[in-house]
């Protein structure tokens, strides 16, 4: 069997905490306006920062207006964009729309502190992979995404879709599902963390309305405000689409 799993590493240190972060001023309610630059080889329409936490998931999946998500504007020239009212002391992805692709920040940090321990091998990027794809589900296509972590600990953006006939769904109806896991090594092998998962996208409906490519980026997520308003500089240059981070201009029929 041939893995062809990016990996993004989450556990080595980090070592941007040794980096300036950028202090904005506090605005009158308290709030702060995040800024950085997104390079794109496609012009950029639109952006936004959500808080997963507290925004509604299906709202936020569908475009549709809802708490806890923040429009901003972007100089299409430079890349440069401001994102208003952003109340400080949360953790925000940012979502970015090209003319043909919808781009979404990804948080691949474990849901706990950690140790970091050994690499993350083979063999466990095997089971990890195998629990995911080969056990059957209610969705009958299901890969990781993305996987960050090490022998011990690990978190991963799972996609899965349903393309087979449902219940209440029509002919060529599907439903899209991408969330975030997290696993655990025990002596007896690795196990979901049962619970602790978060879903980021939900979408159900006719193939053919779906944004495609939907793409996922960890570059683009984890965004820490600090209570101060303080946050890391964001530099995003984003890649070609790829069927290894999300749909990329088809939908899998899984098996």
């Amino acid at each position: 069997m041939t893995l062809r799993i990016p990996t993004f590493s989450a556990f080595v240190p980090v070592l941007i905490l040794l980096l300036a972060l950028h202090t904005p001023r506090l605005l009158a309610d308290g709030n702060i306006t995040l800024t950085g630059q997104i390079k794109s080889s496609q012009n950029i329409t639109r952006i936004e920062a959500v808080e997963r936490n507290r925004a509604n998931v299906l709202a936020v999946s569908t475009n549709k207006p809802t708490a806890w998500v923040f429009p901003g504007k972007i100089n299409t020239a430079t890349g440069t964009f401001r994102i208003g009212a952003i109340p400080p002391g949360h953790r925000y992805d940012l979502i970015v729309f090209t003319g043909k692709t919808r781009w979404e920040g990804v948080n691949m940090q474990y849901y706990r502190p950690v140790q970091p321990g050994p690499p993350m091998t083979k063999s466990d990027l095997k089971q990890i992979v195998t629990f995911i794809e080969k056990i059957p589900r209610f969705t009958n296509y299901n890969r990781p995404l993305w996987i960050a972590g090490d022998h011990n600990h690990a978190t991963l953006v799972v996609e899965q879709i349903r393309s087979h006939h449902f219940y209440s769904g029509h002919q060529g109806s599907i439903i899209f599902r991408v969330a975030v896991w997290y696993f655990e090594r025990y002596y007896a092998g690795w196990q979901k963390v049962s619970n602790l998962g978060k879903v980021m996208t939900r979408w159900r409906g006719a193939a053919d309305k779906i944004t495609n490519p939907w793409q996922y980026l960890p570059a683009l997520g984890d965004i820490a405000v600090s209570r101060a308003g303080k946050f890391r500089p964001i530099h995003v240059t984003l890649p070609k689409p790829s069927p290894h981070h999300g749909l990329d201009g088809t939908i899998p029929t899984g098996r």
